[in-house]
């Protein structure tokens, strides 16, 4: 097809502009593809085939497929998803996505539509019926779209979405993310965790308007992004009950303890009496199923299976410790996290390494704790 070269991602042939492949920032004409987010779509593969045995029915809604990327590796990697249905108001990246499912033979199971992405995903599929799948991976920020991906999302199906505006969600510009994610974010150290909680409380507030309820599955920031996957339940008692599941993150800037809380409170630190910055409101349930992780490492290579095995492993605390930052407060080399993780266990603590940073850690202990453990 002239203007695009055939590539190969996981298993599956792709057409992409050549710009895409040699530019720092892919270009979105004639069509946008980004190289550097194969990570993102090889957990997709991963997390939908992992899913597929859940779903009443096996279809998949892409609503900013681009040239098809994660579409047709869906369609060709996972065959137990039985429709995929790719959308973008691009004709050029749609008619290069449809070239690409005849190369990979799939042409029979992928739909591809030209429109407005709320409009393709409440239009539903062939037979006007919700989404199993719904995969939502905008430039920017998700807000303005997830009740759309909400609504189309079959009782028991999945939703995926994605968010870019991490300098919004990290706490550069946090009156924005208050606007967008109904809560304020924390520009330290573990602030992408945070971002992680700022967009699934947003998912969790729009889906109780909609007397839906959701349950992450599996999240993970890496680069550039963040993403969270949740299972969704159409269930008006489980939307009631969705503020036992949110709450906030209070930091201390001056000797770095930090804790959960439920309410919003302007608390001064109980270790230097310093006042305590606020992140929320936000989730601050578990993000990840461990059983379900666990299977989706099953089939995922070695970059892969080290995201998945940190987040199986992972304890339930909303917020973690870099090793870096402990060993610059007791003047000493970093020591490993796994040895940091070690010693903390040997204490009678609960520790585990922290997905979404490999130089973190995740412990119930307070930061005093943590330094007299290591000393």
């Amino acid at each position: 097809m002239e203007g695009f070269t055939e590539i190969v991602e996981g298993r599956t042939k792709l057409l992409v502009p050549p710009l895409s492949l040699t530019e720092k920032v892919p270009p979105k004409t004639p069509a946008f593809f980004n190289p550097a987010a194969k990570l993102n779509r090889d957990l997709s593969v991963l997390a939908y085939r992992a899913y597929a045995p859940r779903l009443k029915e096996r279809t998949l809604a892409d609503g900013f497929t681009g040239v098809g990327a994660r579409a047709l590796r869906v369609a060709v990697e996972v065959p137990e998803i039985e429709q995929v249905y790719g959308n973008d108001a691009n004709p050029s990246a749609i008619k290069a996505a449809k070239k690409a499912a005849e190369l990979n033979g799939v042409s029979a199971k992928c739909r591809f539509s030209v429109n407005e992405v709320c409009k393709f995903l409440l239009n539903g599929n062939d037979r006007e019926e919700r989404f199993g799948i719904v995969d939502l991976d905008p430039f920017g920020t998700p807000a303005r779209h997830v009740d759309c991906v909400l609504r189309a999302a079959l009782d028991g199906g999945l939703v995926s979405i994605t968010a870019t505006d991490t300098a919004v969600l990290c706490g550069v510009y946090p009156e924005v993310c208050l606007r967008r994610y109904y809560g304020r974010p924390l520009n330290n150290g573990y602030g992408n965790e945070t971002a992680v909680r700022l967009l699934t409380s947003l998912m969790a507030l729009t889906a109780s308007r909609l007397e839906l309820a959701i349950k992450p599955v599996f999240a993970h920031a890496t680069m550039h992004y963040l993403r969270v996957y949740a299972q969704v339940n159409v269930s008006s008692s489980e939307a009631n009950d969705v503020y036992s599941n949110l709450g906030y993150i209070r930091h201390c800037f001056n000797c770095g303890h930090r804790l959960a809380a439920k309410e919003y409170e302007n608390a001064k630190c109980e270790l230097c009496q310093h006042s305590m910055k606020t992140a929320g409101l936000l989730w601050t349930a578990p993000l990840q199923d461990a059983p379900f992780v666990t299977k989706m490492a099953e089939g995922g290579d070695e970059k892969c299976r080290k995201i998945l095995d940190a987040a199986a492993g992972e304890i339930d605390v909303p917020y973690y410790f870099k090793g870096d930052e402990i060993s610059s407060k007791m003047h000493t080399n970093p020591h490993s996290v796994a040895k940091i993780v070690e010693k903390l266990q040997a204490t009678g603590y609960k520790a585990s390494r922290a997905s979404m940073n490999t130089g973190g850690f995740k412990t119930d202990a307070r930061i005093d704790h943590v330094l007299q453990a290591l000393s």
